[in-house]
């Protein structure tokens, strides 16, 4: 495992744990991102950190695991593709996502930081 899947591993383990001052520090200035509740592009940090922190407030139970990573880093960027199999509670109903998973890091005062956080859940294999 390398260094952009343990930084992308810290962040969930953040929001499994519901902490929202280490899940937000996960976000890069420049960050974009899919909003999945309004179904619209979330571009720049700050809009991106406000979608984390209300997403904190409805999920529970968060867990994920991150597999078949492989990355790539020049100087201060790098891309992580990876397969990510979450677990989580919303709205009372257990919920399982699997899915191929882009990320684009950005170095920024020595941390790790997402600029690009791209997931396309698939729909399960059982008929």
């Amino acid at each position: 495992m390398g260094e952009l899947q343990t930084a992308l591993e810290n962040m969930f383990e953040a929001f499994g744990r519901g902490d929202v001052d280490a899940l937000t520090a996960a976000v890069a200035t420049d960050a974009q991102g899919v909003d999945e509740i309004s179904r619209k592009w979330m571009r720049g940090g700050d809009e991106v950190r406000g979608y984390l922190r209300q997403l904190v407030t409805m999920v529970s139970e968060v867990k994920t695991v991150v597999k078949d990573g492989h990355e790539i880093i020049e100087g201060d960027e790098g891309l992580l593709t990876c397969w990510l199999e979450q677990d989580y509670t919303l709205d009372g109903a257990t919920q399982h996502v699997s899915a191929p998973t882009t990320v684009i890091f950005t170095r920024e005062q020595g941390e790790w930081r997402f600029s690009l956080f791209h997931s396309i859940p698939l729909p399960s294999d059982e008929g």
